[in-house]
């Protein structure tokens, strides 16, 4: 008997649970809810500013 391991997409956005071989992703890498389109790439924090994220 086998078992394989199945990891599970969740949107924040509008709820959508599908198994993550089911989702489609962006060329970076980061998954894109088929039902609303919502992106899941993590957000830049609010205190950052352009020239904190640069070097020079």
């Amino acid at each position: 008997m086998s078992f394989e391991w199945v990891s599970y997409f969740t949107c924040e956005e509008c709820g959508l649970e599908r198994p993550s071989p089911e989702v489609p992703y962006d060329r970076l890498g980061y998954a894109v809810c088929p039902s609303c389109g919502a992106e899941t790439r993590p957000a830049v924090s609010a205190t950052a500013d352009a020239s904190s994220l640069a070097d020079g």
